[in-house]
Parts: structure tokens; sequence; C-alpha cells
């Protein structure tokens, strides 16, 4: 009885295990063969400069904002992002919603807080490259007005998903 019953055990743990070194080959390059496994209308290379953008801004935010309802939003992948690494606000074009927003800033702590602007994005490569620039500056607190420069994020396609490739910094704000 438990020879049968360690039988079944043995057979789904072979059928997991992958296969043969050569099974595993084959389907290696069968993927290279197809290409890139990335779908061009895809927002993760916004995501992923932004995640790029914002680690590497100096003094490093805490606290993100994005300008509600113009094409300097952040698309929501950028936004997910934006929210998975800090509290994040809708900062509008009104002078008067700008204030209450920094005053709710400067009630929760003097952590710095940046505008993050999506300046667009272009395709190239058949939608396997994307270039990604965004910009920003502080909003409140001792770094207020201090501006973040545009950078320009190429994030590409390969055979593992999406990567930023390179980043440069732009001339002026």
């Amino acid at each position: 009885m438990l020879l049968t019953a360690a039988g079944p055990s043995l057979l789904l743990l072979a059928a997991c295990s992958g296969g043969t070194t050569a099974d595993r080959a084959k389907a290696e390059e069968a993927k290279l063969a197809a290409g890139p496994s990335c779908v061009s209308t895809d927002t993760t290379p916004v995501g992923l400069a932004v995640l790029d953008f914002i680690t590497k801004a100096v003094p490093l935010p805490k606290r993100f904002l994005s300008a509600a309802g113009t094409d300097s939003a952040v698309p929501d992948d950028g936004f997910k992002m934006l929210q998975d690494k800090g509290p994040t606000y809708f900062y509008s074009s009104d002078t008067v919603a700008q204030r209450k927003i920094r005053e709710k800033l400067e009630e929760v702590g003097p952590y710095p807080s940046m505008l993050v602007v999506f300046r667009g994005t272009t395709d190239a490569d058949n939608g396997n490259t994307v270039t990604v620039r965004l910009g920003g500056h502080y909003v409140g607190g001792d770094d207020h007005g201090t501006v973040s420069p545009t950078r320009s994020f190429e994030v590409r396609c390969d055979t593992t998903g999406w990567k930023v490739a390179a980043s440069t910094t732009e001339g002026g704000a």
C-alpha cells in the first residue's frame, strides 16, 4: 500500500521538475526565436522610468505629487509606482488648492515632496523600445522650488520583459 501511494507522488515530482536539460534548452531557444514578449501598448515602461527617476533624485523625495487633470499628470503605472514609494497627492493647477496641499504637507512633517511631471513617451523598434521623459520640482519645505532636471529613460523589451537600459539628464529644466 505504501508503494502504491508513493507512485503518484513520484510522478507528480517528475512532472514538476521541468523535464530534461535538452527540453529546457529547446524551450529557451523557442522563446528567443519568438522575440520580445512585451506588448507595445503596455505602460510598464512609464512605471519603471518613474521608479528610476524618484530613487535617484536629490534630495530623495518621501512624498509625491502628480499634476491632476493635465497632460503632465503621471500615467497610471507611474502613479502606482509613486504610491508604492510614499504618500501621493494630486496637485491642482488652482492656486487655492495648491496652497491647501502645501499646508497639508507642512502639517504631516518636513519631508521632501516632489511634483513629478510627465513629459511624454516615444516608441521605437516596433514598440520594443520606449523613451520616457520625466521632470519635477519640490513643493513645500526647505526644498520648495528646487528643480529636478528633466531626464529621458530608454526602456527596452527583451525576452525577460521591460528594463531601463539607459537614462540621460537633459539640459535645463
